[in-house]
């Protein structure tokens, strides 16, 4: 909610840097976490014991939808796919790919018992392009 894309990862280790001994999540966007996800370096670096958890749509989904209201036509937004489960292990950080549901909480629950940081890369259908807007039609 600060309104800056890419600030979530490094907001949240300075967080977990100051307080050790609580909890600390960053929620993300593909988009936005990719601009700043070498700070995973810093967080392995330091021990900060940060949950990242990536929305992945593959798409900036927001300035998507700004740009759709604005009729501009097909906004070029769209992300390739990358695999944030995998850049995390290649930092040092744990890292899990979330496919259903149903494999959310139990991650969840490891990562906040995790000794270091820990990205959660959650595969979204395409059609959310934010956590409130829904698209009727599949995308491709």
């Amino acid at each position: 909610t600060s309104g800056a894309m890419g600030y979530g990862l490094p907001a949240a280790i300075a967080a977990a840097l100051a307080r050790p001994n609580r909890p600390v999540i960053a929620l993300a966007g593909d988009g936005g976490f990719a601009m700043t996800m070498n700070e995973l370096e810093t967080a392995v670096r330091e021990r900060a014991r940060v949950v990242a958890i990536v929305f992945d749509n593959e798409r900036f989904g927001t300035i998507w939808a700004h740009q759709e209201r604005r009729g501009n036509g097909e906004p070029s937004t769209d992300l390739g796919p990358i695999d944030f489960a995998a850049v995390a292990r290649a930092f040092g950080a744990n890292g899990v790919r979330i496919e259903r549901d149903e494999e959310f909480e139990p991650a969840l629950a490891d990562a906040l018992a995790a000794t270091g940081p820990t990205v959660l890369h959650l595969r979204l259908d395409r059609r959310w392009v934010s956590i409130d807007r829904l698209l009727d039609a599949p995308q491709a």
